[in-house]
This record gives structure tokens, sequence and C-alpha cells, in this order.
């Protein structure tokens, strides 16, 4: 097509970009595109095209005949680059445009019709309707003149003609429908061969059928009750069924005035066009219709492979039959297609790769029609029907030349004939499977409740599922058997790929019902899953209870600057920081540190700390009970639970170092912070904690500096803390509670590893669990994983986390204070090393949460 300039290749962008389409014909495959929505936006010409009674009524005395067909004469009519562009199509190896008319266009048949007009507009005898051009004359004489004069106008135009399909010099000749003869017009006895061969009916149900189709057509045949008479007789109660002489010849009649005018309507290119169509078991029929009246009749036997298609197969087929075999008339127009099959409807309406593979065939030999398939129930549709159920016996007609392939689906699955057999093998075997087999082959009941139970799950897209070469299909998925679902299972989760991803390439390729929820409990189940599964998302805050006072909680941590230790202490009430340099780290210098806090502040109902082991040290829990506050800790290595102190922390930390890049006072900046008003609230941490504003560098008043309460600091420090839940929680998610006894993963590292869940400590979302090491630990519900794991694979193998498990002598004092000895009575840590140049060698940070042994 690309060395015929009908095509090129397309690489700048476009406004519109259609399908391919491939029809496979005999000898050849054409290549169109899909331009249903380009359809919808193109603005038609409306160019008007004649009728066959104009036609006729331009040629009085007419005896001989040629028709001359034009060789695929859309692509002799050469599109503009702003059309040409319109008419891009996608495929495998790239984009291309059509540079010539392409079929499946609206108004191809209005553009070429129009342009054939004026080639042909000042010679004498010569007419067209579309691609088919007829030429007559009065006499032979007359007759080859004019279509020398024709001949020769084509070649000017450089109009090709296709020669097989060319009539040339006869008395008798067939257009678009009709035969024109030297006596006139006649019928086309192929319109109505369908009815004209109707057998006799042999019983009540078939009589009732071809009386119901010449009900419908009563108003265009006159005396049909007088005619009808002595068949209807048949069908009175307790009547005998007896087909004399008398109903053959009234059958006989009724047949003829049903293919005869004023029954018969000639076709007209102008008005709307109706394809009804129906399948029954083993036959086909089809009815054109224009204002409710016949144009054209078929019908034909099913092959035996097409009588083991499903209903819904049968029923696109005759669709395809309809429109094959009246395309003369369909092609180039817009039709509504009636049938009593409503899932065609919703067919139709889906993209091409979307519909079941057995479909797929049928539907890409629709794609040159302009088709609208509306449901029309079965009771309406009589002539269809009745010609469907009393069908002629042929099916070797050009027109249904090619069967339904069903041969491509298993190439197309990628695996190995061994693999294809066992797929075959299990399916044939599996019960469910073959039950769904039946109702595929012999056709769905109408209702649900009619269905197996074991069926019911694949009831709401039946029209999806189709059987081929003994496998089984939801549109191109293979329907997995239930022998080989765990084996597929596993497959799946070869490379361990998270739940999103599993489902994701199981939708893509496969199917079984309830396939989604297997494959979410085997990834939940699986233990290399959940050891280096990614870490939990935040939860949402869950706030401190706000104090009601000054210094009543308070939260504390340690802190390194510029090679120097520090203890932090911030009011949870006021957000006031005090601040004290300490000598070591020990349990006793922070305890000292924190006397002169309270004895200046008053003693805190509540200290809250991390876990380190100045805290978790025998001294320090003897300084809490001896100075009457309750001492709470945080979730081992997590942090955000001390989030008061740990924010703290880092807006104190950088004080200094702004101040020293600018030569400044650190201490002066810490008591700019204290006297800086809190967002929201109007009110400086010190006048929060001491009733007043203290005094600074900057110029202040004496009246300002007057100590003065506020009623609405407990109101709005509620809505300060709840403003920034609100903001927090926007990208968090709620984790699951755990339960006593639970199978968990505890997040150690980047690594998640077995544990199980002893108890719910006292603080929110903290728990203390045994690992499967007997080692027990308390942590945060954001490090912990639970699984439905049965049980948990055991190793010997050491791993990079060993140290932790060798470290975890402070969480077991936690756990149980009594039952574990204090390697040293005040909690200090090893001084740093100073090695041989001079170099201070430090505890890592990772091991700030636990006591060095």
């Amino acid at each position: 097509m690309e060395q015929m300039n009908v095509i090129a290749r397309q690489t700048d962008p476009t406004d519109w970009v259609s399908s391919m389409v491939t029809i496979v014909k005999p000898d050849k495959i054409r290549i169109c595109l899909d331009p249903q929505d380009l359809n919808k936006a193109i603005k038609r010409e409306h160019y008007p095209l004649l009728t066959v009674e104009e036609v006729v009524s331009n040629m009085p005395n007419a005896k001989v005949f040629s028709v001359l067909d034009a060789n695929q004469g859309f692509w002799q009519i050469k599109l503009d680059e702003d059309s040409s562009k319109l008419c891009t199509f996608n495929t495998p190896i790239g984009r291309y445009r059509f540079l010539r008319l392409p079929f499946g266009i609206s108004s191809a048949s209005e553009v070429f019709q129009r342009a054939v007009v004026q080639m042909i507009e000042d010679l004498d005898g010569v007419i067209n309707i579309v691609d088919d051009l007829l030429v007559w004359g009065e006499t032979v004489r007359e007759h080859d003149a004019r279509l020398k004069k024709l001949l020769q106008r084509a070649r000017e135009y450089n109009l090709k003609l296709n020669k097989k399909k060319c009539q040339i010099r006869t008395s008798q000749i067939k257009y678009i429908g009709h035969v024109l003869t030297a006596e006139g017009l006649k019928p086309d006895e192929e319109k109505v061969r369908a009815v004209v061969q109707l057998p006799p009916p042999e019983d009540k149900q078939a009589l009732q059928r071809f009386l119901g189709m010449l009900q419908y057509l009563a108003k265009f045949i006159p005396n049909l009750s007088e005619v009808s008479a002595p068949v209807r007789q048949l069908l009175e109660k307790d009547a005998e069924w007896f087909w004399g002489n008398e109903q053959e010849k009234s059958f006989q009649k009724l047949k003829a005035l049903a293919t005869n005018a004023p029954t018969l309507k000639y076709y007209n290119v102008n008005k709307p066009l109706t394809l009804s169509v129906d399948a029954s078991s083993e036959g086909m029929g089809a009815v054109l219709l224009q204002d409710q009246r016949p144009v054209a009749y078929g019908s034909r036997a099913l092959t035996d492979c097409q009588r083991r298609y499903a209903q819904i197969e049968k029923e696109l087929l005759a669709i395809v039959y309809g429109c094959e075999k009246f395309h003369q008339y369909v092609y180039g127009r817009e039709v509504q297609v009636e049938s009593d099959h409503k899932p065609l409807e919703s067919i139709f309406k889906k993209p091409l790769h979307q519909t079941p593979l057995r479909l797929q065939r049928m539907l890409l030999r629709l794609q040159r029609y302009n088709l609208k398939v509306m449901y029309k129930p079965g009771k309406e549709m009589h002539i269809a029907d009745a010609l469907s159920r009393a069908y002629l016996e042929e099916h070797n007609e050009d027109l249904l030349e090619e069967e339904l392939e069903v041969n491509c689906v298993t190439p197309q699955l990628p695996v190995s004939e061994k693999k294809l057999e066992e797929f075959r093998k299990t399916t044939a075997e599996d019960l469910e499977m073959q039950k769904l087999k039946d109702y595929i082959l012999k056709g769905w009941p109408t209702e649900k409740s009619s269905v197996h139970k074991d069926i019911h799950k694949y009831w709401t897209f039946k029209e999806e599922i189709s059987y081929a070469s003994g496998l089984m299909f939801k549109a191109s998925k293979l329907i997995i058997p239930s022998r080989m679902r765990k084996e597929m299972l596993d497959k799946i989760h070869e490379s361990h790929l998270g739940m999103v991803k599993s489902k994701e390439r199981a939708r893509d390729i496969i199917y079984w019902p309830g396939m989604s929820v297997e494959i979410e409990k085997m990834i939940s189940q699986c233990a290399t899953c959940n050891t280096h599964r990614n870490s939990h998302a935040k939860e949402p805050l869950i706030p401190h209870a706000l104090p009601e006072r000054p210094w009543a909680k308070v939260g504390t941590d340690l802190f390194q600057h510029n090679g120097s230790e520090y203890l932090m202490c911030v009011d949870y009430y006021s957000k006031f920081p005090e601040i004290a340099k300490l000598n070591d780290t020990t349990s006793k210098s922070v305890i000292l540190a924190l006397k002169s806090m309270f004895s200046r502040h008053g003693i805190a109902d509540v200290v809250i700390s991390d876990n380190g082991p100045q805290y978790a040290s025998q001294e320090f829990k003897r300084f809490a009970e001896n100075w009457e506050f309750e001492h709470k800790t945080s979730s081992p290595r997590y942090a955000q639970s001390n989030g008061q102190a740990e924010r703290m922390i880092q807006t104190i930390k950088r004080m200094p170092t702004k101040s020293q890049s600018e030569n400044g006072d650190p201490y002066i900046a810490l008591l700019e912070y204290r006297n800086t008003p809190l967002d929201g609230i109007g009110m400086s941490p010190a006048q929060l904690l001491m009733g007043r504003r203290l005094k600074t560098k900057l110029p202040t008043s004496s009246k300002l500096l007057t100590p003065k309460g506020s009623k609405k600091v407990q109101e709005q420090l509620k809505q300060r803390q709840l403003k920034q839940k609100m903001y927090y929680d926007k990208n968090t998610k709620q984790l699951p509670e755990i339960s006593p006894g639970d199978k968990v993963r505890v997040q150690q590292g980047q690594i998640w590893n077995p544990a199980t869940v002893l108890r719910k400590h006292d603080l929110p979302r903290s728990y203390v669990l045994r690992t499967s090491d007997g080692k027990i630990y308390r942590r945060n519900r954001k490090h912990l994983l639970k699984t439905k794991e049965q049980e948990f694979p055991s190793t010997n193998d050491k791993d990079d986390f060993d140290t932790e498990s060798n470290a975890s002598a402070t969480l077991e004092r936690e756990i149980n204070p009594d039952t574990h000895q204090e390697c040293s009575t005040d909690g200090q840590i090893k001084p740093n090393i100073i090695t041989r140049s001079g170099r201070e060698v430090k505890i890592p940070s990772r091991f700030r949460d636990y006591k060095i042994h």
C-alpha cells in the first residue's frame, strides 16, 4: 500500500489517530482504519445518491446494457494534506496516514458519487450509483458509442476499472438489487428466494411463525385474512393437523403476496435502512427493511461447525451474513441492525481488543460497515425469526467462505505444546470448566437462577467467555482450571513483586474467580516478602493529652552539639525549653540537671523520655519514685512518640549554628525564642509558663512586661493541636490493632524478622513482643507487620542485626526490671576512645537507645 501511494508513514503529531483493522480475504489482506470516533466529527456534504426508480426513469426504450465497476474506487480519490492527517492510524511498526480516501469514512460514498458525476455529467446514456457505472442504448450501435465515450473519459480522468466485475453488452443485467431487461424492470429473484423457497410448515409452531411474519406485512398485503383462512383453520383449538391441497394453495399464494409489489419495496438510497437478523439452532435469517417494508430476504443453513457455536456467536454470525448478503445495499451507509440477543448491544460498544477472541474475527469482518446494533425482543422480529427456522439448505455461498477461525487463539499463548496439552487435559477433567463449556456451546439461560450454582460467579461476564481448542477464555485471558491455580500463583509470585504488581500481572493474562483474593492471601503469607517488605506508611497522629497547667508534663532528651552533651527539657503546655550542659551522659548527671529545672518550675506530673540507658537505669527509677512524678518512655527506635522533645532539639540546635555564622550570641537567640508568641495563640512560651514577657534587647514598655494571664490559652492550645493533627493526618493510614499471641514481623533496619506479641503496652500503639531467638522487645505499631504465616522459617545464619539482639538487655530490663542485673549502677556509657592520632571514636548513633555491656 505504501508503494502504491495509498498510505505514507506519519512522524509528526496529529490531532486524530485511529486503530488499524485488517480484513482477510481469500487471496489478500485489506488494511483499513477504524474511524468510529472520526465519523462522529466529520461534516458530511450529503451529496444526493440516485434511487433505482430515478435511474430507470432516465432510460426509456433501453435494450442493451453494460455495467462498469471502479476498481477500489475510493482509493482513486486523492486526499488533501489536512484530510490525510485526519486519516492517521496506528500499526505495530508506527503511524501511517491514508493518502487516498479510505474505506469506512462516513462521507466516502458521497465524495465518490460527486467525483464520478462530475466526470460523466455531459455523457448521454451513462449514469452511476457510487462505483457502479451503468451504460445503456436503444440499439447495440448506440450502446457501443456511449460505452466508447465513457471508456475514453475514464482514461482521461485516470479512473481504473475492475475487469472481473464489468458486464459488457447484455440484454439483461443486475444493477443495485434489481434486474434491468429489454422488457423493463424486474425484481431480483435472489432477494425473494428465501421466501419463495420456504418449505411448507410441518407443525403448528412452524405455521404460527410463518403467519407471524405475514402479520408483520399485513398492511401491505391485500385480502390477507381471506387468503390465509385455509391455513389459519389448523390453529384452531382441537383442530387436527392436516396439510392438504387447499392449505398448499393458500401457502403458495401467501408467499407470492409477500414477495411482490406492493409488499416488496424498491430500495431507496436516501431513506433509513434497517437490517433485521436472527439465528436459530440450525439456520440464520435476515431481512432488509425500509419504512418497515421488506426490500430483500435472505436465509441459509448453518454448517456442522457453526451449529456448535455458542448462541452469541450464531447471532453475530447472522449479522455478518446479513451485511455480506446485502452488501450492495448496506456498504457505505449507516444501518440500524435489529437483534433479539441483547448482549450484542454492549459487545459492539467495546473496543475490539476487549471482546471475546471467538467474536473478534467476525467483528473484524464488520468493521467496514457503519452499524448501530439495537436490541429488539424476538416476539417482535417475525420475519427474521421465521426465515432462520425455515432456512434454505445451502452453506457454500461466497459470502461466507471464511469460517470462524479459532486456530489463532492457541499460538498466542507463549507456552510449550506440552504445557498447552496439560492445560487442555486439566480443563477437560475440571467439572466446573465442563459445566461452563456446556453453557457456552448450548447457550445460556435467560435467568441466573436457572444456572448451576457453581457457575453463578461467571454470570456477570458470561458473554465474554469462549471455548476454543480445548481451552476456556475470558476475552483474551486464559481461564485456569482449579488444579493448576496453585502453580500459576507460584509463577506469578516468582519475582516476589508486591500485592498490586502481582495482581496487575495476573489480571493482564489469566483469570479464575477469586484470583485476586488468593493472590492477596499468598503474598500476605510469604515469608520472603514479609522479611524484606517496605516500612509502614505514617499512621494518623495521636496527640499527647494536653496538660491543664504549665510544667505539668515535660519531654526530655539528650543531644550533642559541637562535641558537648546537653540535656533539653520542654514544657508540653507552654513549649518553654530548658537546656543544661552535662559533663557526661550518666544517669547521675541527667538527674542533677532535672532537679535544677524542677527546683525553678516545680516538679512535673509526667516526664516523657526515650529508652536511653540514662532513663532506663534503676537510679532514674528511684529518682522518679522519690520526687513523685510518672516516667513514660517512647517506643524504642521510634523517636516520633517523643516528638515534642525531638522537634525542640532540632530548633535549639539550629540556634547556635545560625548565631555563630553571624558572630551572634546563642543565649540571646534562646531568649528571643522563649519570648516569641506561638502560632495561633498570641502568647510566648515565657508568658504561658511565667505569666509575663521577658525583657530582651528589644525596646519594650514596662506595661508590656507586667504579668497578665489568659483564660483562652487552654482552648487556643487545643485548636493549635487539632490543626497540627489535621495537617499531619493528610498522608497517613491507620494500621489495624494487634492482639496478644498474634504472629508479627518486627522491622529491624531493612529486614522484618519474626516475633510473637506478648501484650499491649500502656502507651498508645506500643507493644511488647518476643522474637524467635527469645529476646523481648517493645516496639511501636509502625514497626510491626501482622502476618498470616502459620510457622516462621527457622535460621541459624548470623545477620547484620546480631548486635541489636545482643544489645537488648536494656529492653528486657524495661519489661522485667527485677530480673536483670545492672552492669553499672549509674547507667554510664563507656567513655569515647581517643586514637593515637587524636581522633575521637564515638559510639555509633544506632546504639544510643541501648546500654552496652
